[in-house]
Formats: structure tokens, sequence, C-alpha cells
């Protein structure tokens, strides 16, 4: 069972550097993670690097990220940058 992480800050540079100590400790950790960003507004770069930071870091484990992305601006990024391999269907799609 992944581990569930409901996120409510835009993932932008000062929401990040909040997030920062939380997304080192998912990528420490031993579950699967997944990231119900259906609370989340708006994702900027500072985002996308998050986001990619903890890929990497739990494909190197041989875990796997899941993301929960509303529509809007958030899904649109991720389609953009052809994530939606990522994307859980099973939360708010």
């Amino acid at each position: 069972m992944p581990k569930v992480v409901e996120l409510s800050d835009d993932m932008d540079a000062s929401g990040m550097a909040r997030m920062k100590p939380l997304f080192e400790e998912l990528a420490l950790g031993a579950d699967d993670v997944t990231l119900d960003l259906t609370n989340v507004d708006f994702i900027d770069s500072s985002g996308v690097g998050g986001l990619v930071f903890l890929y990497k870091r739990l494909r190197l484990k041989g875990r796997q990220l899941r993301l929960r992305v509303p529509r809007g601006q958030p899904r649109q990024i991720i389609h953009h940058l052809r994530l939606t391999d990522l994307l859980d269907e099973g939360g708010d799609a």
C-alpha cells in the first residue's frame, strides 16, 4: 500500500522550500508514494523540480511515485511534461 501524502500549498519556490524536508523524508522511506495534489492550484519550475527529485530517488530504490492531480494548471503541467504515466486516476481526475 503506497504512502498517500496530501499537499495543499502551491508548488512554487516558497512552497517547495517548505516541502523540501518532506520530499527528502519520502525519498528515504520504504514505501511507494502517492502525492495527492487535489488542493494544489499552481505548479511552477520549482514544483516540477521537486517532483523530478522525488521520482528519481524513488525509482533508484525500485519504488513508484503516483500523482493525484485535479483539472487545471497542475494537470496541464503534468500533461505538458509527458508525466501522465504517473497519474493515479483513482484520485480526482
